[in-house]
């Protein structure tokens, strides 16, 4: 049985997986989901709360629908491929205006250090089947097996 909560509702539901959070109908960046659930930006596939080098909370969003960049969700062992922020071919894989692969970059390098507490919550949501809808696909995290 699937759950699905309103937009107007955002502000006071929990996070349930497989749930769809409605976006809203308005036609504008103000009709996005997560940032009324989770106050963090309105666009791109990284959206953080902090400063890229000290970032406290990710929300990783994926359309699943990028044939170039194939972000997989493996519903059976829950393994979530994410290629990352950067489309444009000739450029630095790091060099991104939101500086989703830099978070990306220090979070491994804080596994390989062995600093997991420096590493934050990754919470991922994939594309709902209309408009802005969003799904809660989990919690991800960096480096496990």
């Amino acid at each position: 049985m699937s759950r699905f909560f309103e937009f107007a509702q955002l502000k006071n539901v929990d996070l349930i997986v497989d749930a769809t959070y409605k976006g809203g109908r308005a036609g504008n960046a103000g009709d996005d989901p997560l940032h009324k659930l989770l106050g963090c930006g309105t666009q791109g596939g990284f959206r953080y709360i902090g400063p890229s080098e000290a970032t406290r909370m990710v929300v990783i969003y994926s359309s699943l629908n990028e044939p170039d960049w194939p972000d997989t969700l493996d519903e059976t062992t829950g393994r979530f491929t994410y290629w990352g922020d950067n489309r444009r071919p000739g450029h630095d894989i790091h060099d991104t205006p939101r500086k989703g692969n830099v978070i990306l970059r220090d979070c491994f390098d804080h596994l390989h250090q062995d600093q997991r507490n420096q590493i934050p919550p990754f919470f991922v949501f994939t594309k709902g089947s209309s408009g802005r809808d969003v799904v809660f696909r989990g919690l991800a995290v960096p480096g496990a097996s």
